[in-house]
Parts: C-alpha cells; sequence; structure tokens
C-alpha cells in the first residue's frame, strides 16, 4: 500500500479517522491525499455564483491548514501529504478520486446513528463500500485508539475468489505487528468437518503465515450473536471482512440486528471487496 486516500468533511467523526489515516501512511512511507469537497447549489445567479467561490476558498484553505499542522509535528514532518478538493457530492466524488490517486487503501470515519446501516459503519460509508473495489478501513466515532494489537476477520470458511483481495489484510497486520484472529461461527447443527472447510481452513493458516494467526470456531445458532460474542470477549482491535453477496457482511445490513452489535460503535472495520 503505497496511496492511502482521508476523505474529510472536517467533522469529529474524521478527526477521530485521521491518526489512522497518518499512522498507516507514516509506516508504509505512503503518499497521504487528503481529500473534501463543497457541493454546487443550483443556481446560477451572482450570489450563488460568490458562494460557491467561498466555498471553494474555505474547502482549500481548511485542506492547506490540516496539512500545515500535520507536518509541523516532528514524527509526521517526512510525510507526502497532497490535497485536492472538488465540487460535487462528497460521497459519490470518493471512488473517483481513490481511482484519480491509485488509492491502495481509504480510511474515512464513520457516525452512529439511529438504523442498523448508519450505527454499524454510516450510511455515506456504506455507499462508497458498495461503489469502489479499494479496500475501506472506517473508523467509529468511539473508536479508543489507534494501536491495533489483533485483528478479527470474520470468515464463513467458503473459497475465497481471489485471495489477493485478502492482502490488505496481511500488510496490516505485518504493518501494526499484529496478530490475525480468523472467526468462523459454526450452527450446532452443521457437520463437524467437511472437506471444504478444511481446505479453507489450511488456505488461511498458509496465508497468514508470515504473522501470528488463529483459527477460531465458535459454535451458535446464530451468526451475529457469535461474532458480537467474540468480539465483546476477546476485544479486537479491528474486525475484517470480506464485501460479497450471501456473505456475513450481507447480512449484516438485511437483517433487523441493531441491539446485537454492541460493538459496532468502539472498534474500525476494514472492508475488502472480492
Amino acid at each position: 500500500m503505497k496511496h492511502i486516500l482521508f476523505p474529510t468533511d472536517f467533522s469529529d467523526n474524521s478527526d477521530q479517522a485521521y491518526p489512522y489515516a497518518l499512522d498507516i501512511a507514516y509506516l508504509l512511507g505512503a503518499e497521504l491525499v487528503i481529500f473534501n469537497s463543497y457541493k454546487l447549489p443550483h443556481s446560477k445567479s451572482n450570489v450563488m455564483v460568490s458562494i460557491i467561490d467561498r466555498m471553494k476558498e474555505d474547502s482549500i484553505n481548511s485542506l492547506k491548514k490540516l496539512k500545515e499542522e500535520t507536518l509541523l509535528k516532528e514524527k509526521y514532518k517526512n510525510l507526502d501529504i497532497k490535497t485536492t478538493s472538488r465540487s460535487g457530492s462528497f460521497v459519490s466524488l470518493i471512488p473517483k478520486v481513490a481511482n484519480e490517486f491509485h488509492s491502495d487503501l481509504i480510511v474515512m470515519g464513520t457516525k452512529g446513528a439511529s438504523s442498523l446501516k448508519e450505527m454499524f459503519i454510516g450510511t455515506n460509508t456504506l455507499e462508497v463500500i458498495q461503489t469502489t473495489k479499494i479496500p475501506i478501513l472506517t473508523v467509529p466515532e468511539k473508536a479508543k485508539n489507534n494501536k491495533v494489537d489483533k485483528i478479527a476477520m470474520a470468515v464463513d470458511l467458503r473459497k475465497i475468489k481471489n485471495p489477493e483481495q485478502l492482502r490488505p489484510l496481511l500488510e496490516m497486520a505485518k504493518l501494526c505487528r499484529a496478530s490475525i484472529e480468523f472467526v468462523h461461527v459454526m450452527h450446532p447443527d452443521a457437520e463437524d468437518s467437511t472437506q471444504d472447510r478444511f481446505n479453507q481452513i489450511m488456505f488461511l493458516e498458509k496465508f497468514a503465515s508470515e504473522v501470528e494467526s488463529n483459527i477460531n470456531i465458535i459454535t451458535d445458532t446464530d451468526i451475529i450473536d457469535g461474532l458480537s460474542r467474540y468480539v465483546e470477549t476477546e476485544k479486537p482491535d479491528m474486525l475484517a471482512m470480506l464485501s460479497r453477496k450471501h456473505t456475513l457482511f450481507e447480512r449484516l445490513f438485511s437483517e433487523s440486528i441493531t441491539n446485537k452489535l454492541a460493538f459496532r460503535s468502539e472498534i474500525p472495520l476494514l472492508v475488502m471487496d472480492e
């Protein structure tokens, strides 16, 4: 990962995610692009033109200030930081800007709200996940710190079509010197073992051979209950999963499980597209 994109709206949620983006860029020696946008009002009057110019100026100046403040810090003084301001919808522009700067990872903040989608990731972040294949690290508003010692990866032990899509997980673990805890929730009535499941376990062990790793198989009648129980008990510093259809990730946004995700607003989520 040599190019990190950090979209910000200068909110408290973005501020919470910024240290993650900074430390990842710092540890990797990667370029960090900080992006902000301003939305154009639907009018061509002279008054609106003046407002647009002011919005553009404010966006550029805020980005410049954030960059300058960051480079004043001894730790980050040599970071390669670029800023870019665009007119248009913040969310829809993120994948475009990420592609333009050849981003390997998007780091962004997310805010809790009343609905499940917003509580777990946030409506805006979910839209970005659905419109880009670039890995995304979402940092919730109540994330405690940016130190990562243990990463839990939710797996269904089905064959992964493109194992390369898991590489950001391995790079993140190596970067943070963190262990990877693969977590599979199995129904009590499921067969104790199958050849496919065994093959996938062997693949995961080989894949993560460069870092400390473990395979955790949990028995529960409900996959969300099992995962939530694991996270609350073992307290990983980050949760990772693949964004693909008919899996745990899809269930998180299709079932009424709001109260089951007690960990949703406390730990970052790394989402990788398959």
